[in-house]
């Protein structure tokens, strides 16, 4: 996923045939929450689309996201009252979940947190055979001091190339995902790697930003000797690199692909969050 971590939904599989999914939805799924006051209280609704009424438990989790994109948590219950903590959503209904922030009221930066609406599996009875989708959503939540600002740092730019999809890359069961068929040769044809720049983004501020939800100029000279020039508004970058979480005093890599190879020196890059 182009780092996306946009608050992800993850399934698991668990037992025999046939397949039972279910639906549901999480609204919205970016908070943002002050440290006291009536701003530290949020409220995220699930819509329960499924023929069935479904079991689900709230845990918060502190978010930590590395240079590439990956998502480490670890419990915060302490930091956070949630309630109802655990309900059963009837189908075709809403439930309602209050989040409240109680943890250090003095902090000097945001703080990333995940709110894990989780699943509950059903006990099936013995003779039974069947497959259950338990599906997490991890809604993203910011605790945000007062004062507090966002600064982006572009701290090195590459000329590179990868291979498409490279960064929603496939379990290695499904390695040839990318290639194509080629019709003459009757063989499997690996397309050519993707050019671009991979940009190494920082944050020096106090507060976190999107790096997915940023204004971005990318400018530069291609290999041939032409002028390359783009400008990509939010709902661009996303589309390429996901909402991009960048947190204060952290550092994050983003690939952007380019319609031709530019040269090394020439890439300028501006990112306004």
């Amino acid at each position: 996923m182009p780092n996306r971590l946009t608050a992800a939904v993850v399934a698991m599989a668990t037992a025999c045939t046939p397949l039972v999914a279910e639906a549901a939805r999480v609204s919205p799924m970016i908070v943002e929450l002050e440290p006291v006051g009536s701003g530290s209280v949020a409220r995220v609704e699930l819509t329960n689309d499924a023929a069935r009424d479904i079991p689900f438990e709230v845990r918060v989790m502190r978010g930590e996201i590395s240079e590439e994109g990956e998502l480490a948590l670890t419990p915060a219950d302490e930091d956070f009252i949630v309630f109802p903590p655990q309900s059963i959503v009837r189908r075709n209904s809403q439930q309602v979940f209050r989040l409240q922030y109680v943890g250090d009221p003095e902090l000097d930066k945001s703080a990333i947190y995940y709110m894990s609406i989780q699943q509950v599996p059903v006990q099936v009875e013995p003779e039974q055979s069947q497959v259950q989708v338990v599906v997490n959503y991890n809604v993203l939540v910011n605790v945000v001091p007062d004062g507090t600002a966002p600064q982006a740092a572009v701290e090195s730019v590459e000329a590179t190339f990868r291979q498409p999809q490279e960064e929603g890359e496939p379990d290695s069961a499904d390695a040839d995902s990318n290639a194509v068929p080629d019709e003459t040769a009757g063989v499997q044809v690996t397309p050519p790697p993707q050019p671009g720049i991979l940009v190494r983004l920082g944050n020096r501020g106090t507060r976190y930003f999107l790096a997915g939800m940023s204004r971005w100029k990318v400018a530069g000279e291609t290999e041939d000797g032409a002028t390359y020039s783009r400008d990509y508004r939010p709902e661009e970058m996303t589309r390429v690199i996901g909402v991009g979480v960048v947190a204060p005093d952290r550092t994050r890599e983003f690939f952007v692909p380019t319609e031709a190879p530019l040269v090394q020196d020439s890439v300028r890059v501006e990112v306004s969050p």
